[in-house]
C-alpha cells in the first residue's frame, strides 16, 4: 500500500507487547508513542475503544 497516493487518511497501528508490557502507537508508519505500563492490556483495550469511537464519529459526519 502506497501511503503517498492516499490523501486525507491516516493509518493507525496499536501494538501490544505482553512480554515487555509495552503499548506502541504508530500513525502512518511513524512511531508516535511508546508506553511501558503494568496494565498494558487494559491500556491497549482503552486505546482501541477510543480509536473505534473516533472513527465512527468521523464516518457519521461524512455520511450526513
Amino acid at each position: 500500500m502506497d501511503l503517498k497516493k492516499i490523501k486525507g487518511k491516516e493509518f493507525f497501528t496499536i501494538e501490544l507487547d505482553l512480554e515487555n508490557n509495552n503499548v506502541t502507537l504508530y500513525v502512518n508508519g511513524e512511531l508516535r508513542n511508546k508506553i511501558h505500563t503494568v496494565k498494558s492490556e487494559t491500556l491497549f483495550d482503552r486505546m482501541l475503544k477510543i480509536a473505534k469511537l473516533k472513527f465512527l464519529k468521523m464516518r457519521d459526519q461524512v455520511e450526513q
